[in-house]
């Protein structure tokens, strides 16, 4: 599967302190990944900050330059 933006199912991760989340009548798992600002690639979490119970910020790292970057929740993708 191709990663894809889906403003909701990121929303329901960040509101439920979730990294992944799982389609019920499926079974498929949801993870996060985001695009690295330098050379497009996508990338990994690295790092997770909470708040309570939501997330409160995601690090990713790269796999081709391994910069750690910052992503909005606007700017991550679903895979």
């Amino acid at each position: 599967m191709q990663p894809t933006k889906d403003a909701e199912k990121v929303k329901r991760m960040f509101g439920q302190g979730l990294t992944t989340l799982t389609d019920t009548s499926t079974g498929y798992k949801y993870g996060m990944t985001a695009c690295c600002p330098k050379d497009g690639n996508f990338s990994s979490i690295a790092q997770l900050e909470k708040s309570g119970e939501s997330i409160r910020r995601i690090v990713f790292k790269c796999p081709q330059c391994s910069g750690l970057f910052e992503a909005k929740q606007e700017e991550i993708y679903v895979w």
